[in-house]
């Protein structure tokens, strides 16, 4: 698969999923093992852990690992549900994508299965079928790949060290913030390909705030820093107000 960034190629491979999540890779594919045979009840004792007839949520399997004080094949199970729902391929209708269980038994070897290229194969999937001019049409794809664009793609808004796995160094509030940049200075989706790889020393990270040797001494550079500056501080005024609400009521 390739992401064509402003007249760039940026190529979607095994590797860089690797690379991001650090997941195995090389190993047999999802689809070609073979399904539980039909006398196999380990599906049916998973599920007697949700309310019977309850439509399995990612908040119901998150409050099962939570309590879990066993290292069984149901923990594994919960563990694969909640990996498959948050980083390869969610649905639209809230109930979780439990699709991978039929390939998983007892005897499987998890570790051995080519988790990069399924998550890859998600990508593709998820993308060819998506409608993105349609109101009722929501992308239930790899969130993971989140992480590929914000590690290819250079912001002024954020630098963080690029090192692997990926995910080690991007924080859901880093991606948020980044995001919120770049849709209010209306270039999500665009920008500059970072060079090739190098494994950087781990030197912090920064953000518009941060920055203190300013290249262009001019008046304009200097208002345009300013204004980007107190958006910044606007976007964490609301994050605080919002932090302490919710303090408020949960601790009054």
């Amino acid at each position: 698969m390739v992401i064509d960034i402003e007249g760039e190629e940026l190529k979607v491979i095994v590797e860089f999923v690797h690379d991001m999540l650090d997941i195995p890779t090389g190993g047999t594919i999802l689809t070609q093992l073979d399904q539980w045979p039909k006398d196999d009840t380990s599906y049916d004792e998973w599920k007697q852990q949700f309310k019977e007839g309850s439509i399995i949520r990612l908040n119901a399997i998150k409050k099962v690992i939570v309590s879990t004080i066993q290292d069984d094949f149901n923990f594994k199970l919960n563990f694969l549900v909640l990996f498959v729902n948050t980083f390869c391929e969610s649905t639209s209708m809230g109930r979780c994508n439990m699709f991978p269980l039929s390939y998983i038994s007892r005897k499987t070897d998890i570790s051995n299965i080519d988790w990069c290229s399924y998550l890859l194969d998600c990508l593709v999937r998820t993308k060819n079928s998506y409608i993105s001019y349609s109101d009722n049409n929501y992308f239930v794809g790899p969130s993971a790949f989140l992480l590929f664009y914000a590690y290819n793609i250079r912001s002024e808004a954020l630098t963080v060290t690029r090192k692997c796995p990926t995910i080690c160094y991007w924080s859901s509030e880093k991606i948020r913030y980044r995001e919120t940049f770049e849709q209010e200075e209306g270039r999500f989706g665009l920008g500059e390909l970072n060079g090739e790889f190098v494994n950087e020393q781990d030197q912090g990270d920064t953000d518009l705030e941060d920055e203190v040797e300013d290249k262009d001494d001019s008046v304009e550079a200097y208002e345009s820093k300013l204004d980007k500056m107190l958006n910044s501080f606007e976007r964490m005024k609301g994050k605080l107000n919002s932090k302490l609400n919710d303090a408020i009521t949960k601790f009054p």
